[in-house]
């Protein structure tokens, strides 16, 4: 019996990622076949996700510009809409961040334009509302602080990162612009909080609460399998760190950040597939490091033991040759509220998994740090959708002492006038309906 072609490539598919995935499952992926290599054989760059209207949206650039898909459950995996970069060819690397209904998407190759894409229009399309190299020409990254409306560019020419104002999302404003390093390679800013992946330069960190005169937190210049620092992403209680190194060989490292004047690398970890494998992007939610891993594809691991991580979870996007280095998985996006894992490979497009817990991890992390506290602290929560919450404050009696609210998965609480003590903390959600409680210790 003579299978049909369609059937076979198929069966022949799945038997390939059989072998190369686990604890993954693939759901969606997409190559457009209209889309243009540039002249190293490239396609794409970046992912990016967001909800806008409760529905999810998958984003990826190509070397010809910006594609926008639903990911819906009811109706599909389906392009919804396509912008066309301002620069279109040898694309290398484009960037995108989501705030209040806008994305903001930057490009690194001239001459190119900060683009700002309206979403409210979704499903049926977006609409660009600006489109400009006023104020940007070329961009490494672009990251967005949405407690403070800052928005934060990497590697413009003749700096090494600028901040503007977003607080009107279509006409950003400029308020800081110093050369504080030659180069700045990435960025992750929670708070007004920035960790500056400085490339040859290690991890600095800075306050940026007035951003026209920044002020230095804390510093890594010298670290174990240290190499080019490339990128990284903060746990949800602010006192772990994963960076990658973006160099052949070298591994992530699970830095803790809870002292700033006393960073440490607490251990090194990484796919040991071949010896020149490279590590690229990496998001960490809920002590689970999503990684693109370039020719080692998507890579999962556990550092709920920040001494030991441990693999859980893999899904090889590239079966090419490893004698290319710097092919596969550029992308990882990995906080969409369904779970969704988004993957961009450079050569072979988007991709769309879902993917098994390891057991025993919590799905939901919450809690406020420092513990014990002082002046303030922090409560967090790592739902992946924003919500309207109140958080009460009561003593050990029970009784209520302060109440506040908050819409973000962080929220800084001022103690200055409660006694020294012990408390508990009650949040509480209507829609979704939600509750979480705990306690920590008020310090003279």
């Amino acid at each position: 019996m003579k299978i049909p072609l369609s059937i076979a490539l198929t069966l022949l598919n799945t038997l390939i990622f059989s072998q190369s995935s686990m604890n993954v499952s693939l759901l969606h992926h997409w190559d457009g076949e209209w889309v243009d290599t540039n002249n190293a054989g490239i396609k794409y760059n970046e992912v990016w996700g967001f909800v806008q209207d409760n529905e999810e949206y998958a984003v990826i650039g190509s070397v010809n510009g910006t594609h926008i898909f639903l990911l819906s459950d009811t109706d599909g995996f389906v392009e919804i809409d396509f912008v066309p970069g301002a620069y279109q060819g040898h694309v290398v690397h484009r960037d995108y961040h989501d705030n209040d209904g806008y994305l903001y998407a930057v490009c690194d190759q001239a001459p190119s334009t900060l683009q700002i894409i309206d979403l409210q229009y979704l499903p049926d399309s977006v609409h660009v509302v600006y489109d400009s190299d006023a104020l940007i020409n070329t961009a490494h990254n672009v990251f967005i602080d949405s407690s403070s409306s800052l928005m934060y560019i990497c590697n413009p020419p003749g700096t090494g990162m600028e901040v503007y104002s977003i607080i009107n999302p279509i006409s950003p404003v400029l308020v800081w612009d110093h050369n504080m390093f030659d180069y700045i390679h990435d960025v992750y800013v929670r708070n007004d909080s920035a960790y500056l992946a400085s490339g040859l330069d290690g991890l600095w960190i800075y306050d940026f609460s007035n951003p026209s005169a920044p002020v230095n937190l804390g510093s890594l210049t010298s670290y174990p399998e240290q190499g080019f620092n490339h990128s990284g992403w903060l746990s949800e209680d602010g006192k772990t760190y994963v960076m990658a190194d973006e160099t052949t060989g070298k591994k992530l490292k699970v830095v803790d950040v809870s002292d700033l004047s006393d960073i440490n690398v607490l251990s090194v970890f990484g796919s040991d597939s071949y010896p020149e494998t490279i590590p690229h992007n990496v998001m960490l939610f809920n002590n689970i490091a999503y990684v693109s891993y370039y020719n080692d594809g998507l890579q999962m691991y556990d550092i709920s033991n920040p001494a030991n991580p441990t693999r859980f979870g893999w899904h090889d996007t590239y079966l090419g040759s490893n004698d290319l280095a710097f092919q596969g998985a550029w992308g990882i996006y990995a906080n969409l509220p369904s779970g969704k894992l988004l993957i961009s490979d450079r050569n072979t497009g988007l991709y769309v998994f879902k993917y098994f817990k390891p057991e025993g991890h919590d799905e939901i992390n919450y809690g406020v740090y420092p513990n014990p506290a002082k002046d303030f602290i922090w409560f967090y929560h790592s739902y992946q959708d924003q919500f309207n919450y109140r958080l009460r404050i009561l003593s050990a009696e029970g009784k209520i002492v302060k109440e506040v609210t908050g819409m973000h998965d962080h929220l800084n609480i001022d103690l200055r006038n409660l006694a020294a003590g012990l408390y508990l903390y009650e949040l509480y959600s209507e829609e979704p309906e939600r509750k979480l409680s705990g306690k920590f210790v008020k310090e003279e």
